[in-house]
């Protein structure tokens, strides 16, 4: 099975979207920072009206999540004093952020990426950010049924209508209206994760 090893920018403007959306309706602006597996900003978006300094918390919390592989507030219990980590968040020239807001993206148990979200209380932040992870995980479930249905290392954009249509008898076809509408974002992730990731090696 190959591993991924990165994010297609369609997959990551989706879960910065769906941040936004949630921190649309929980009425606090926001914002979001996407990075690579190293901690390389890959998406940021400010919505309006959010605190000036919540553009470097954002892409700090990231960072630091990616970079450590954990989420942040876990990062900060591990750097209480007394702790194995105490005083970790003086290294990286002072980019390490300790509290909630950053989680790390995987697929396939491989860190591939992280995002960071910074605006509301911690509370928020995190309630925010965990809305990327949950698609993500979505769109990975959907990628290996995507990949059950055609063999990987056929898929091309030349077989992508073949593969929609049994799509849509396979699986789409048996959910009610609203359930395949809400997941159309998790199953467009999943085809582009399918042809990123879905090899097998």
């Amino acid at each position: 099975m190959k591993i991924c090893t990165g994010l297609p920018s369609a997959v990551g403007e989706a879960l910065a979207k769906t941040c936004k959306i949630k921190a649309m309706a929980i009425g606090v602006p926001m914002a979001v920072a996407l990075v690579d597996a190293v901690g390389g900003l890959q998406i940021f978006s400010r919505m309006d009206g959010t605190l000036p300094a919540s553009t470097e918390l954002s892409v700090s919390k990231a960072y630091t999540a990616a970079v450590f592989r954990m989420p942040t507030h876990d990062l900060g219990r591990q750097a209480q004093p007394g702790a194995a980590l105490y005083g970790v968040e003086r290294s990286h020239n002072g980019r390490i952020v300790l509290f909630g807001g950053g989680f790390p993206f995987c697929l396939r148990g491989v860190v591939v990426g992280a995002v960071g979200v910074s605006g509301g209380s911690v509370d928020q932040d995190m309630q925010v950010a965990q809305q990327a992870v949950l698609l993500l995980g979505q769109m990975e479930a959907w990628m290996e049924k995507i990949v059950g249905l055609v063999c990987a290392d056929s898929l091309d954009p030349r077989e992508a209508s073949q593969v929609t249509d049994d799509l849509q008898r396979k699986i789409l076809s048996r959910m009610d209206s609203s359930a395949a509408a809400a997941a159309i974002p998790a199953v467009i992730g999943g085809l582009a994760l399918a042809f990123a990731c879905g090899a097998a090696q």
